[in-house]
């Protein structure tokens, strides 16, 4: 299996934000290693998180399980 920086290469900076903000919602890693492994910066969270919030709101809708943890406010 290839190693997420391996991935994150291939993905724009939109899609690694999205990336990073499902792993900080899982809680699975520190947020400094979620940063460094996706290459994103605070201000490119800050840049994607509506529309990030926007596509869990959409798949809520659709009934799709999705875990509902709160990501912490300050990015």
């Amino acid at each position: 299996m290839p190693s997420p920086t391996s991935i994150s290469k291939h993905l724009s900076v939109e899609h690694r934000a999205y990336v990073a903000l499902y792993a900080l919602q899982l809680g699975n890693l520190s947020r400094q290693a979620i940063m460094e492994t996706y290459e994103v910066s605070d201000a490119d969270l800050q840049v994607y998180r509506g529309a990030w919030e926007e596509l869990q709101a959409n798949h809520a809708d659709r009934n799709r399980p999705l875990p509902r943890v709160k990501v912490e406010e300050n990015f």
